[in-house]
């Protein structure tokens, strides 16, 4: 009885198969990811010294901590799109994936255009700018911290729904964005969520939680991928590199 079934050999799943792989490497946003949570802590805990500053009217303590805030965001926005911090992520992928090498999916010149538009940096720095007027303006009670979550929805299923598209990512990608608006969907149903000082992670919570989920997905689904394309380039290729198809007796 074959161990492998009869389609492997074949060219056609060799690409399919590859191209499953290649879309598949989350290292690099998880790399990323870790950054970003750095920093949006930083930012956090910034933000959440300016709101004390406003509220005890220390106006020189606030003036400082507007403007750290402003600059954490321009660098966090910065490391996101630059292109340093992408050769970063890539340099310290490429240590992670070891003999496994290189492999991407360009998904053509429209895709790889679609990429470098400038308006993908715009609409990224945009999240930054929203997400912190939607802070600011809880913590100045302008709007209600109830409903945090479903307005950051409002911005962050969009945005990342246009990253998975203008990125050609596989489906785990699409993990992300679903489980945000599910999220918002539930905290408009009446699902619990945090209070008082802890208000922030209504969002933070979700947007990097249901980040890593969908990262952690998409990485065992490459090993899975990888291990189909190992099977086929070897039966492709036979043990004798004869090219006959191999298989296992019962």
């Amino acid at each position: 009885m074959s161990q492998l079934p009869e389609i492997q050999g074949d060219p056609r799943q060799i690409a399919k198969w590859a191209e499953r792989y290649a879309r598949s490497r989350t290292l690099p946003f998880l790399v990323q990811w870790v950054f970003i949570v750095v920093l949006v802590i930083l930012i956090g805990a910034l933000a959440h010294v300016t709101l004390l500053a406003y509220q005890t009217h220390r106006r020189t303590l606030l003036w400082i901590c507007m403007a750290a805030v402003a600059i954490a965001t321009v660098v966090l926005t910065w490391f996101s799109a630059s292109k340093w911090g992408g050769e970063l992520i890539w340099r310290i992928s490429q240590r992670l994936y070891g003999k496994e090498g290189f492999a991407e999916y360009s998904g053509g010149e429209r895709a790889q255009a679609m990429r470098r538009a400038w308006w993908i940096r715009l609409v990224a720095l945009g999240l930054a700018v929203y997400h912190l007027i939607l802070a600011f303006l809880v913590g100045l009670r302008y709007l209600s911290v109830e409903y945090l979550q479903p307005w950051s929805a409002l911005y962050m299923v969009p945005f990342l729904v246009v990253m998975v598209v203008t990125q050609r990512l596989g489906f785990w990608a699409w993990v992300w964005p679903a489980l945000y608006a599910l999220h918002a969907v539930a905290i408009l149903a009446g699902a619990p969520h945090f209070r008082g000082q802890w208000f922030a992670l209504d969002v933070l919570l979700p947007i990097f939680g249901y980040g890593l989920a969908s990262m952690i997905i998409g990485h065992f689904y490459s090993r899975y991928a990888l291990h189909r394309l190992k099977a086929l380039a070897r039966v492709g290729a036979g043990d004798d590199g004869t090219g006959e198809r191999e298989t296992s007796r019962e």
